[in-house]
């Protein structure tokens, strides 16, 4: 199963493949399956501990796409140990993709119940349960929720804006306007990379646009524009430099073209140091790497496809060979 997760709940989700530490004789061996081979979700060879049993869970979710198979997996781990606070988070999930809201609910209550704290599923089981609440039409208690996840992640543009859609629900138009303006804050800091890189994309411009219209609805006045002159400034360099380095594979460093890349990163340079607000250390070598990376790839599916028609030695496949060493140059020189 794919769920939506917030970065927090990525982190915990990631954490689920510690072990447990409980095992007890051999239960039974897994037959064979008819899952797809392009899952890259492992299944466990036998089932005889917790883990093997949360495991199978997870390849039953991404690789059958069978969740109510998952459901009793997670059902039979929970079985082996009852203090076992992982099962009853995926079985939650499980029962989510289900559209059983409220089985969903019961098993998030009951992982913030245990609040063991080991692999931080408590957390993000007050996301998750907030927004089955919103499933089952229980927006108080989805609220109540919310303002839990904000106390513990007050940088989560998500949950001010998903608490700001149900204050707006109930009539509730200060309190909307207020997260909806929490929210509006926090994502253009995402997009001028003020936490990173890794919150710079397309999913949270898409919310950012959502939320400047909420406030519109709402009869607040906002800017035009959107405040990411910094991200703006960071994605034109990243460009810029793969576009040079790209060149030098043609062009000597003191030709004129090459002298016009670098006269133009020089003024972004200079307009990023005189921005506000500041981008996190680091961001811009990131950003570089990561364009650079994704040229690589697909001048490599260039490269292959030039190959069914030209031998190595052609101009054409000698010029990407070039290309991709420079790419490779740029990238070693902003390695973080």
């Amino acid at each position: 199963m794919k769920f939506a997760f917030s970065i927090s709940s990525l982190l915990a989700y990631a954490s689920s493949i510690l072990l447990l530490g409980f095992s007890i004789p051999l239960v039974a061996q897994i037959p064979a399956s008819n899952a797809s081979t392009d899952c890259q979700t492992p299944k466990p060879p036998y089932l005889n501990t917790v883990e093997d049993f949360i495991g199978m869970g997870h390849f039953q979710e991404d690789c059958q796409k069978d969740s109510q198979a998952a459901v009793s997996s997670f059902t039979q781990a929970m079985r082996l140990n009852p203090k076992a606070e992982e099962p009853y988070y995926h079985r939650a999930n499980a029962y989510y993709e289900l559209g059983n809201y409220q089985a969903a609910v019961e098993d998030y209550t009951e992982v913030i119940r245990q609040n063991t704290g080991r692999l931080g599923f408590s957390s993000v089981a007050y996301w998750n349960r907030a927004r089955a609440y919103e499933k089952l039409g229980e927006k108080q208690k989805a609220i109540s929720d919310w303002t839990q996840v904000i106390s513990e992640n007050a940088s989560s543009a998500d949950a001010y804006f998903f608490r700001g859609n149900l204050y707006r629900d109930l009539g509730n138009k200060e309190s909307a306007i207020a997260d909806y303006k929490a929210a509006e804050e926090l994502l253009q800091q995402y997009l001028n990379g003020v936490f990173g890189n890794g919150m710079m994309d397309a999913r949270n411009e898409e919310m950012l646009d959502q939320v400047r219209n909420e406030l519109l609805r709402l009869g607040v006045s906002i800017s035009e524009v959107p405040q990411i002159s910094t991200g703006r400034i960071l994605q034109s360099i990243a460009k810029m430099e793969v576009d040079r380095a790209l060149n030098l594979a043609t062009f000597q460093p003191q030709h004129s073209v090459i002298q016009h890349f670098d006269a133009q990163l020089q003024d972004l340079y200079k307009q990023l140091a005189n921005t506000q607000p500041q981008p996190y250390e680091r961001v811009v070598e990131a950003l570089i790497s990561n364009a650079a990376y994704e040229k690589m790839e697909s001048l490599e599916m260039e490269r292959s496809q030039l190959l069914n028609k030209f031998s190595p030695d052609h101009p054409k496949i000698t010029l990407i060979d070039k290309q991709k060493n420079q790419l490779e140059v740029l990238i070693r020189r902003n390695r973080i």
